[in-house]
């Protein structure tokens, strides 16, 4: 156990584990640019269910081995932690050495938010004619009801929107215009347009997505900014 301890405990596992996950980015970014076609729908699809489709384990290990050294990292981090906590703290520069201690949770939070999304996030995108219903998971539909497309002078495109009805087991949930960088939220479920066709032939592509992991995410970066600017003025004041 003493040795476990002494491993997580290490700043030695640190360095290493850094070390190893930096390594793993160039191998990663070399086996990207040599296989776009394959790693194409990565950034499309919640990671983990990517890999379950991908099923090319010669072609995603270093996917796998990024996850156990972030996973190892994570425990390095929570032991360091909770040693600090338990054993640093005391009422002299009490801000200097608590803010680490916030940002590392606040990296934790942020790791934890990225793993709910990558387990259970949801994202798909919809091509949808006007006019026309479409279901998007059990019980949940996306209608378009109508596009409208703006033009200049010169009959260059300016601006477009997507009128959309969002139901659920039949029942109307939400109605609103879906418009560049002008996404609709219900729930879970992030709408957004990601292009459209003017009539005769209207039409829309649709991305539905739903993020889980994302409170978690933005709460582990207001602790991780709290914790930089904590640590900023306990050094500067002391």
């Amino acid at each position: 156990m003493k040795v476990l301890t002494d491993f997580f405990l290490s700043l030695r596992t640190t360095f290493g584990l850094l070390l190893i996950f930096v390594i793993l980015l160039g191998i990663g970014s070399v086996q990207l640019t040599g296989n776009l076609a394959f790693f194409s729908g990565i950034d499309e699809t919640p990671l983990f269910q990517w890999l379950k489709d991908a099923k090319d384990m010669r072609g995603t290990w270093w996917i796998y081995a990024m996850i156990a050294t972030l996973t190892i990292l994570a425990l390095n981090t929570v032991f360091c932690t909770v040693e600090a906590l338990l054993r640093r703290l005391d009422r002299k520069n009490l801000i200097l050495k608590l803010s680490p201690q916030i940002m590392h949770i606040g990296i934790l939070l942020i790791m934890f938010g990225h793993l709910i999304t990558a387990s259970i996030g949801f994202k798909t995108d919809i091509l949808l004619n006007k006019g026309e219903r479409k279901s998007v998971l059990a019980g949940k539909e996306i209608f378009l009801k109508d596009i409208t497309v703006y033009t200049d002078s010169n009959g260059y495109t300016t601006d477009w929107q997507a009128g959309i009805l969002w139901t659920e087991q039949g029942k109307k949930s939400m109605e609103g215009f879906l418009r560049p960088v002008h996404p609709l939220y219900f729930g879970n479920f992030g709408l957004y347009v990601k292009s459209v066709t003017p009539e005769p032939e209207a039409s829309a592509l649709i991305r539905v997505c739903s993020d889980p992991g994302a409170l978690w995410a933005l709460l582990g970066g207001v602790l991780l900014s709290a914790g930089g600017l904590g640590f900023l003025y306990g050094r500067f004041s002391a």
